[in-house]
């Protein structure tokens, strides 16, 4: 196969990670590959395609860095595939623009807009057609060259239309598409197999991670035992059906697993089957009987020669390759959270490449006492996707998010410094003045919450059980000494760190989601936001409401904080920023956003208190979110950044006043250099 290398765009000089590629105008840095919704290796296995908020990321699979980004000036990358050759390749993005181009040119070959394909999308074998799945649920099979549809299958009649497709692929010949569905009349998964030409219903049956023979002829998938239908709430997909295409027939049911069956594979001869569920067997098909049994085995593929391979996971941070028949290891690769497609399609692309000589790989590694382990690089790819972004000095940016810990990254270096608390739920953490570092951990799972000295995780220094609702409703006081949090239905709690069995609960607002909350910069009094249309303002030594903030019109506080000597108080309001005095319990001020359709949330004073940043959220049309900062005696717009491709949803001024930090919906952090305005 021919090696067709992407096209080299946005590469930055002396910056092999990628951290200042395709910056905007006064960025200096770029932290997070962005908030990853799918990747996929090129048909020759040496390239991986990664679609991120950024844009489209590209990978040499030898060194696992960054070789081109394409697609920044939107991002958003919902969706992707490879043609069969790997000439195109097909991206989706948010915005329902759909685009073919030209791997080796990067230029455009289609581009069809207002068009779903958020459930997903697949190159048919010729390169002809690509198929496509709504968030509806409709699937229509769409010509490359002019994007006219060509078909759109028939899905029969169901009362929900719903995103519920979750597998999409041609059969090699590229005369069928099949497609698993999740009925919502029935709340059953089944495989639906179509005329890829005109949509006519071919096979219909109950079954899950559907694989087609090599020659077209055969369709196997996971489905449940005969006595069980789709709607059976105890159904388990533990049996293997496969299912003759031309006579539209089940030929074998396999019914030895016990377990969810999550991996099905024809071998390349096409004489056998195998499937995994935990343990792997291995059919024979003309005989319909159990060939080969692996334990321990939870993933496999097979090489193009017809070797079996098994995945196998011996620690909770390696997964290993073995080679089934001698039961030989031949490869070791980092198990990166949320990685693990990656990782096997790297191995099945290592293995392919490198069939003849992993023999020799294996003996060179054991005479040396080493083990081979493919690269792949540790990249932050934040899960939540919103990274909450704290400053610990003028040098270090530390960044928090669900799944991913506390990051601490090096601005001059431009790269990672340390990762703390790693792979943990982290939903809100600070600095305090004398260096330390506090974290909340929400256990969901016990309705807990743990506060951790981020230097001493043995041990947390409070715990207290809740039932609430939580998401980014939390803050710490200035001291350390207390956590409030807000809940779904109205109350405000507030903790002592020392004695969290009791918390103060602050009631007033209606039955509404928090939105936000902070202290006061003497941690006496505390002022909210709430969906009630009110932000109100507490003492919190007292545990009484002092006032309820005037506005001119009832309008959601989405973002509510205290300016650093104390004295203002300013609230994002949607189209409006309002700053209120603390003293005089008076509105100083409203700040109107340049465009109504700009909602504000975001808000950050700088640390002098003379300026205040604030970040928009996405709306529809929007192409790039707006960073604003304003001068607070005037309400003067200093300067407008221009750089996250969707909501900005926190923001934190460097220590020196120097930098602005800005953490986004797109799974990115941005570093702003303040100097030439401020």
């Amino acid at each position: 196969m021919q090696n067709r290398k992407p096209a080299e765009f946005n590469v930055g000089p002396d910056d092999p990670l990628g951290n200042t590629w395709a910056l905007p105008k006064d960025a200096i840095a770029r932290f997070g590959t962005g908030d990853s919704k799918c990747r996929k290796l090129s048909p020759d296995g040496k390239y991986l395609a990664v679609g991120t908020g950024v844009g489209l990321w590209w990978y040499d699979t030898t060194s696992m860095l960054p070789i081109s980004l394409w697609e920044t000036e939107r991002g958003l990358i919902n969706s992707l595939d490879f043609s069969y050759d790997g000439k195109w390749i097909v991206t989706y993005n948010t915005d329902g623009i759909l685009k073919v181009m030209d791997v080796q040119s990067g230029t455009l070959v289609t581009q069809i807009e207002d068009h779903s394909a958020y459930a997903g999308l697949a190159f048919s074998p010729n390169g002809k057609w690509i198929a496509t799945a709504a968030s509806n649920g409709v699937v229509k099979v769409m010509d490359v060259q002019n994007g006219e549809c060509i078909a759109q299958m028939d899905r029969g009649k169901h009362e929900w239309k719903s995103n519920d497709i979750s597998e999409l692929d041609f059969s090699p010949d590229g005369k069928h598409l099949a497609g698993t569905v999740q009925n919502p009349d029935t709340e059953g998964e089944e495989t639906y197999l179509w005329n890829a030409e005109t949509g006519e219903v071919i096979l219909k049956f109950a079954g899950r991670n559907f694989v087609f023979s090599a020659d077209s002829c055969l369709l196997a998938a996971a489905s449940p035992d005969d006595l069980h239908s789709s709607s059976d709430v105890k159904r388990i997909d533990h049996c293997v059906s496969v299912w003759d295409i031309k006579n539209r027939e089940r030929i074998v049911h396999f019914t030895e697993h016990i377990d969810w069956v999550d991996w099905i594979a024809f071998s390349p001869c096409g004489k056998f089957i195998a499937s995994c569920d935990k343990i792997l067997r291995v059919w024979e098909l003309a005989t319909g009987t159990q060939k080969k049994v692996y334990d321990n085995c939870l993933d496999f593929f097979y090489s193009p020669d017809g070797v079996l391979f098994g995945v196998v996971f011996p620690s909770g941070d390696t997964i290993e390759i073995w080679n089934l028949e001698p039961r030989e290891r031949v490869l070791e690769l980092p198990d990166v959270p949320g990685n693990y497609g990656l990782a096997k399609g790297l191995a099945i692309a290592y293995v392919r490449e490198h069939q003849f000589q992993i023999s020799e790989i294996i003996s060179n590694a054991q005479a040396n006492s080493k083990k081979w382990t493919l690269p792949i690089e540790h990249r932050i790819d934040f899960a939540t996707p919103d990274p909450l972004v704290v400053w610990v000095d003028d040098e270090t940016l530390a960044s928090g998010s669900i799944r991913q810990g506390i990051v601490l990254w090096d601005i001059v270096e431009k790269r990672v410094r340390e990762r703390l608390l790693d792979d943990e739920y982290i939903h809100v953490f600070t600095v305090l003045p004398d260096g330390k570092m506090l974290a909340a951990l929400v256990c969901s799972q016990y309705d807990a919450t743990k506060v951790w000295d981020v230097s001493n995780p043995e041990k947390p220094i409070a715990e207290f059980h809740t039932n609430l609702w939580w998401e980014r409703y939390q803050a710490f006081s200035p001291a350390g000494d207390r956590m409030a949090a807000g809940s779904n239905d109205g109350p405000v709690y507030v903790w002592n760190l020392r004695q969290p069995d009791h918390p103060m609960i602050l009631t007033g607002h209606a039955k509404e989601h928090i939105y936000s909350l902070a202290f006061s910069p003497d941690g006496k009094r505390l002022v909210t936001g709430s969906h009630d249309s009110t932000a109100r303002l507490w003492d919190v030594e007292l545990g009484e409401q002092i006032t309820i903030l005037p506005m001119d019109e009832p309008r959601p506080p989405i973002k509510v904080l205290f300016s650093p000597c104390g004295n203002v108080i300013a609230g994002g309001l949607g189209s409006e920023i309002r700053l209120w005095c603390t003293e005089q319990l008076t509105t100083l001020r409203t700040i109107p956003q340049p465009d109504n359709n700009q909602r504000t949330y975001a808000l950050a004073f700088s640390p002098c208190g003379e300026y205040l940043a604030s970040g928009t959220w996405w709306e529809k049309g929007m192409q790039k979110m707006a960073i604003r900062i304003w001068e607070v005696a005037t309400g003067e717009n200093i300067r407008t950044f221009w750089g996250h491709n969707s909501d900005v949803q926190s923001l934190a001024f460097s220590p020196n006043g120097t930098m602005l930090a800005s953490g986004g919906f797109d799974g990115t952090i941005l570093v702003w250099d303040l100097k030439p305005y401020l």
